[in-house]
């Protein structure tokens, strides 16, 4: 691939937030998974995710981002992410168990 540079991490969610906007969930899910492999540790990335997962009704996926989600706050010390994850994922769980 001559002069094409290949895309950076901000490219790559440029282009996943361009889609979602625009209604192409699958493409922006699955460029943030690409982020995710190049930058496992990007908590905001884990959130979108979970985000538009839970928007899809795919809890179990919503929840193991949130788990990460958690697991970031954790080890940054945020309680307030902390707390507000822990309530989103007892949310979702009341959810799991209502349907």
């Amino acid at each position: 691939m001559r002069g094409r540079q290949r895309p950076t991490v901000k490219d790559l969610l440029l282009k996943a937030d361009t889609h979602e906007r625009d209604g192409m969930v699958f493409k922006a899910v699955a460029l943030w998974k690409h982020v995710l492999k190049l930058e496992p540790k990007r908590t905001e990335v884990h959130e979108r995710l979970a985000n538009l997962y839970e928007r899809m009704d795919l809890r179990a996926e919503a929840r193991e981002h949130l788990q990460s989600v958690a697991e970031h706050y954790v080890v940054l010390g945020n309680v307030d992410g902390l707390v507000r994850t822990m309530e989103r994922l007892q949310v979702l769980d009341s959810r799991n168990h209502a349907g």
